[in-house]
């Protein structure tokens, strides 16, 4: 079953993963290589499959966030996407029984049980969020918070093979009154799942964007490679970014701007540190995310990102569970992010209010009917609101964290290896999974 609660590309990837099982390995090998081979158009392959898609809805067999026309327009927009969602869903079509037979031999073929495609069920999906909520309240217990923010940092899966016995022993853990006390464990809940993937019951499979060839990787099946791995992750320094320039007035009735627009503003909102990670080398990406629907917003996202790969390798979009996993290692330097973050929001805060009531702000995000180029005003919005954000708040912030990552030392790489852990779901009470990308 595909989880597509992360709107349009996981829902294209579910539908995709339907048509293929529906068509079977051969006929999707010869229907979809002249597409991925760019010698047949995205409107095409939407007209050839009309009947699938239709009956994928209409019978439930595809749940998906977003609806069909939704997706199908993202599609048509996102040639990466469609690329992407054609190439996993061909892999694993023609691929899944030489991975069933070879590492999984238990579960089924992917037909027999109409693994994919789903929004989720009541069985493994609701099953699997259960769980994790009663180990994640157990940690809250004795910690004092929650270890994860959401359930992607536990387990990114997005489709899981499960057979008879899977689900079998999930219900029991469900319905285990320990569980519903939120006495489960993370030690507990990761062996028991282990076990299951080890004795092939059971197959989590996180799906990335993928340009270039398909390949499975396996992660968190084995502590000690975990533990190496991040041993072997270190900061190497900061990309060159660009201070903000410029200025506002604000008064009773005024929002004036004295700000250098240059398109893209490329280096002027964010700062990346730099890591090397076995034999990979990326970096964290930090960055306010300064409004939700029109109104100052606490949003922070910290990103990682793979050189020379197509998705992202994980993210984390909390502040206070950035400071807190910050703190691990060196609470000094996270007692310093949480001042100067609080410091700069509220300033922030401050401005973007007069903004929205005297520079235009609310008429750009939500313009008159009358108003013909919504587009250009609300992309305006977008870019004033970033301006404002990174002179208030992404400034000064900036410069806290260049300080700290320029120039390296033990403390820095351990918390490198921290705030990288929990991004990349690789934390000690992290699940095994298995990731398909490129």
């Amino acid at each position: 079953m595909a989880i597509t609660n992360t709107p349009e590309a996981e829902g294209a990837q579910a539908l995709f993963c339907y048509i293929a099982d529906m068509l079977g390995a051969k006929k999707t090998k010869t229907e979809f290589t002249p597409y991925i081979e760019k010698t047949k158009d995205v409107n095409e392959f939407f007209d050839t499959h009309k009947t699938l898609i239709d009956t994928a809805y209409s019978t439930n067999a595809v749940k998906t966030e977003k609806s069909k026309d939704t997706i199908i327009k993202f599609i048509e927009k996102n040639n990466d996407w469609f690329m992407s969602s054609l190439k996993i869903s061909l892999y694993l079509i023609t691929e899944i029984d030489d991975l069933v037979s070879k590492k999984f031999s238990k579960i089924q073929a992917p037909k027999s049980q109409g693994l994919f495609y789903k929004h989720g069920d009541d069985i493994v999906m609701d099953g699997m969020a259960k769980l994790f909520k009663s180990a994640n309240e157990e940690y809250k217990k004795g910690k004092g918070s929650l270890f994860f923010g959401n359930i992607n940092k536990w387990s990114p899966a997005d489709i899981y093979f499960a057979t008879s016995v899977a689900k079998k022993e999930i219900e029991k853990m469900v319905n285990d009154p320990e569980t519903k006390k939120s006495n489960l464990k993370f030690s507990t809940l990761n062996t028991k799942i282990g076990k299951m993937i080890k004795a092939g019951e059971l197959l989590p499979l996180s799906l990335k964007q993928v340009k270039k060839d398909v390949v499975l990787k396996q992660v968190n099946f084995n502590r000690k490679d975990e533990e190496e791995l991040l041993a072997e992750t270190y900061a190497t320094g900061v990309k060159p970014y660009n201070v903000m320039q410029g200025s506002f007035k604000t008064g009773p009735k005024l929002f004036k701007f004295d700000v250098p627009y240059s398109k893209g503003r490329e280096g002027y909102r964010d700062i990346r540190a730099k890591l090397k990670s076995g034999k990979y080398t990326g970096d964290l990406q930090f960055r306010h995310t300064p409004a939700s629907n029109g109104r100052p917003s606490q949003g922070f996202k910290v990103v990682l990102k793979y050189d020379g790969a197509s998705a992202l390798g994980g993210q984390v979009t909390s502040f206070p569970i950035l400071v807190e996993q910050i703190k691990i290692n060196d609470p000094e330097f996270a007692k310093k992010m949480a001042e100067t973050f609080k410091k700069g929001y509220t300033e922030f805060e401050k401005a973007m209010k007069l903004y929205n009531q005297f520079g235009g702000g609310n008429m750009r995000y939500k313009p008159p009917s009358n108003v013909k180029n919504k587009k250009e005003l609300k992309d305006k919005f977008n870019d004033d609101v970033g301006a404002i954000s990174a002179l208030t708040l992404m400034n000064p912030l900036r410069k806290v964290i260049s300080d700290y990552f320029k120039k390296p030392s033990e403390k820095t790489h351990n918390v490198m290896r921290t705030i990288f852990a929990y991004v990349a779901s690789r934390t000690i009470n992290s699940s095994p999974f298995v990731i398909a990308k490129d």
